[in-house]
């Protein structure tokens, strides 16, 4: 019996284990895509997030224009990690509580009375060229809010500026080169099963520096974000590696045996030729995708050369098959 007791015991930790080691929000940093994204205004582009109040707005390496990375229309910066991040007005000089928030479903519904890890982290955007220094303007009160309902009604029926937030920082961010960690810990008090990102705060609440005269908004990137029940998981999380822009795409092992492993930016289809230019393996994919593995039992020993399609161009890298 004891000997059962102990079984029992262990399987529970591990499960309890497991459990806290789960990042809650999907798509943390915004790599998986449904499509790229045409222009600014599309959060619903990223998988899993959408618009909670007004436009805010998603960016992937695969525009390469004003939604792009790292150039993009409110600025310039690498995604803290990957290929992507999201972005959001935190106030506006010109009108009154003027707030864009992004939203999305938990993975799972949180559990009354857990205390939950808060974690993500915030960019300030500046683009002189583009706006003419009208996003010049920093603020503090970025961040986190749980609800029980979502907001798909973003202008009609919009998440409400009350005052209220789970985690959020009292620290006016400044920084437009470095990625600025917002966090903090809760208990949760509902059993909330949706997540909410920006200044939730109204204007005679939020402290502001104008940078510039003529300064009427401000605009932050987010990116990375956590929600656990281990704040060391959270710590832990580093998201899809950094890519290197100047060599985008990682093709491994190589040599190779059976399996070949391909990760970079996003790309829609993948070629493999032979040493004489005979094509032995294509796939296609319908969305751009950031990761693959594919299974090459078949192919014979010697010299290949793969050809990746990007969203924006080729990639091409020889490789060897023993």
């Amino acid at each position: 019996m004891k000997k059962y007791i102990l079984l029992i015991t262990i399987y529970c930790f591990l499960i309890q284990t497991s459990e806290a080691q789960i990042n809650l929000v999907p798509n943390p940093s915004f790599e998986d895509t449904l499509a790229c994204p045409a222009a600014l205004s599309q959060m619903d582009k990223a998988a899993g997030w959408s618009s909670y109040k007004l436009t805010p707005d998603y960016y992937n390496y695969c525009n390469g224009a004003q939604a792009g990375v790292p150039s993009n229309q409110p600025g310039f910066q690498y995604a803290r990690t990957g290929v992507a991040y999201a972005g959001f007005i935190t106030i506006s000089r010109g009108s009154s509580n003027t707030r864009e928030i992004l939203g999305a479903q938990l993975n799972q519904q949180m559990q009354i009375g857990q205390t939950y890890y808060v974690s993500f982290y915030v960019n300030r955007s500046y683009n002189s060229a583009v706006f003419n220094n009208y996003n010049n303007m920093a603020t503090n009160k970025i961040g986190v809010r749980f609800s029980t309902i979502s907001y798909p009604n973003f202008w009609t029926e919009p998440i409400p500026i009350n005052d209220t937030a789970h985690v959020y920082t009292n620290t006016i961010i400044t920084d437009t080169v470095n990625w600025v960690k917002i966090s903090g810990t809760f208990i949760a008090d509902s059993a909330y099963n949706y997540i909410a990102i920006g200044n939730f705060f109204t204007d005679s609440l939020t402290s502001r520096i104008q940078l510039d005269s003529i300064a009427s908004f401000a605009y932050y990137y987010v990116d990375d974000i956590c929600v656990s029940t281990d704040s060391n998981y959270c710590d832990s999380i580093s998201g899809i590696t950094n890519i290197d822009f100047k060599n985008p795409m990682k093709i491994f092992p190589n040599p190779l045996q059976s399996e070949l492993n391909i990760e970079g930016i996003g790309f829609t289809d993948i070629e493999i030729y032979d040493d004489i230019g005979k094509l032995v393996f294509e796939k296609k994919f319908i969305d751009a995708i950031y990761r693959t593995k594919i299974q090459l039992p078949n192919l014979c020993k010697g010299l290949y050369v793969v050809k990746i399609k990007t969203l924006m161009s080729y990639y091409t890298k020889k490789i060897i098959h023993n």
